[in-house]
C-alpha cells in the first residue's frame, strides 16, 4: 500500500531511470507475465557445460563467457535440445580445472559433471556441482519466479525448462532490472 504512495528512496532511484525494481515485479502486469518472457535464451551448445566434457572446452567456455558467474550443466539430446542436469559458479568451474590438470599439460581430460563425489565430496567439502540448480517452467510468472530465487533458494539465476530440457535462464539482476 505504501509504494502506491511513494516509493521508497532505493525503488524511486530505479523508477526514474525507467527500472522496475520490486514494485515491478509485485504490483504491476509485468509480475503476471511468463518467466519465458523475461528469460535469456540459452544456446546449448555454446553457453552450457555438457555433463560430459574435457578440460579444454571447461577453459574454452570460460574464456567465451567472462561476465558469466553461472554455467548449466546439460545431457544434450538428438534434436538440439538438453536436459538441465546441474549447474557450476564459475569459480567451482576454474577450480575443478586446477584440481585436475594443475600445470596445463592434460587439456584432453574428460571429466563427468554428474558424478556424486563433485555434487557430495566425501570429504565434506563443498560441492562444485549443483546436482538439483532450481528451475521453473515457461509459465511460472515472474512473480512466482521472484519468490522462488529469493525465498526458496537466495539464488541468483535460475533455469526455464519444458520437460527438463533448458529453454533459458532468469538472474536476479534481470528482474531487478526489468523495464517498466
Amino acid at each position: 500500500v505504501a509504494n502506491k504512495v511513494e516509493l521508497p528512496f532505493f525503488d524511486k532511484n530505479l523508477a526514474a531511470r525507467g527500472l522496475g525494481g520490486i514494485p515491478a515485479i509485485t504490483f504491476t502486469d509485468h509480475a503476471d507475465a511468463p518467466a519465458f518472457s523475461v528469460m535469456r535464451k540459452i544456446v546449448v551448445a555454446t553457453d552450457c557445460l555438457y555433463f560430459k566434457t574435457r578440460l579444454f572446452d571447461m577453459h574454452e567456455l570460460l574464456k567465451r563467457k567472462p561476465k558469466q558467474e553461472w554455467f548449466a550443466v546439460v545431457r544434450p539430446l538428438d534434436d538440439g535440445e538438453a536436459v538441465l542436469v546441474g549447474s557450476m559458479l564459475r569459480h567451482n568451474v576454474d577450480r575443478l580445472i586446477n584440481m585436475l590438470d594443475p600445470d596445463g599439460s592434460r587439456p584432453e581430460t574428460t571429466v563427468d559433471l554428474t558424478d556424486p563425489e563433485l555434487q557430495r565430496p566425501s570429504d565434506g567439502a563443498a560441492p562444485l556441482v549443483d546436482g538439483c540448480p532450481p528451475h521453473v517452467t515457461p509459465s511460472t510468472t515472474v512473480k512466482e519466479v521472484y519468490l522462488v530465487m529469493k525465498i526458496a533458494h537466495g539464488e541468483s539465476v535460475l533455469y526455464v525448462t519444458h520437460d527438463g530440457c533448458l529453454l533459458g535462464e532468469v538472474t536476479f539482476r534481470d528482474l531487478m532490472s526489468h523495464q517498466l
